[in-house]
């Protein structure tokens, strides 16, 4: 079997893979089909059987990595099937430890030069019921509602979603960029963050 066909079986899942990994490492402009191609050991034609373009490339890029992201916050929830507040909680814990141990995702959806494009990007699969903001925001609405029947009380839930993703969005930032010294767990520190805090003490 030829090296090329060796790749051709996997090659789409190789170009997302090596195409992050570069995207990561030299951003948007400096991004290329032929560089990819290269780093699969492939020819720079070869990326063509799947993407048009560079830009077509980081789009799959990025619905897999929304995906992946997704993935954690749905299994975070499911962690907690009748508690609306606990969920939230292990959501946050999640969104921190998957840009932790994913920096590259990190970067590419909020501090890349394409992060704005990806903003842009009319895709259903980033529009859609997978997209993890949906995910999260409903859960910011069935906490709520909880909130609501059992005291009366009027919350706002866009202010309760700033609040919660402001919180471990930020999290998440200073420890991926090591920008916060400690020399403990970190993930230990969130969680006691989240679960020891006034996190959700609206």
């Amino acid at each position: 079997m030829s090296n090329e066909n060796y790749h051709h079986e996997n090659l789409k899942a190789d170009l997302i893979r090596n195409g992050l990994k570069l995207l990561d490492e030299e951003g948007y402009e400096n991004f290329s089909l032929r560089k990819v191609a290269k780093a699969c050991s492939v020819s720079h034609t070869a990326p063509y059987r799947h993407f048009d373009s560079k830009d077509d490339l980081i789009l799959a890029i990025a619905i897999e990595a929304h995906l992946k992201f997704n993935q954690r916050l749905e299994e975070a929830v499911n962690k907690h099937p009748k508690d609306n507040k606990s969920q939230l909680k292990e959501m946050g814990y999640a969104y921190v430890k998957f840009f932790v141990e994913n920096p590259e995702y990190l970067r590419l959806f909020f501090l890349s030069d394409f992060a704005n494009n990806l903003k842009k990007m009319n895709h259903e699969t980033l529009l859609n019921g997978e997209q993890p903001f949906n995910t999260f925001y409903q859960a910011i609405e069935r906490c709520q509602a909880e909130i609501q029947s059992g005291e009366g009380e009027s919350v706002d839930p866009n202010a309760m979603a700033l609040s919660c993703w402001g919180l471990v969005h930020g999290m998440a930032i200073l420890i991926a960029k090591k920008d916060f010294s400690y020399d403990g767990d970190y993930l230990e520190l969130v969680r006691k963050v989240l679960w020891g805090g006034t996190f959700l003490d609206l």
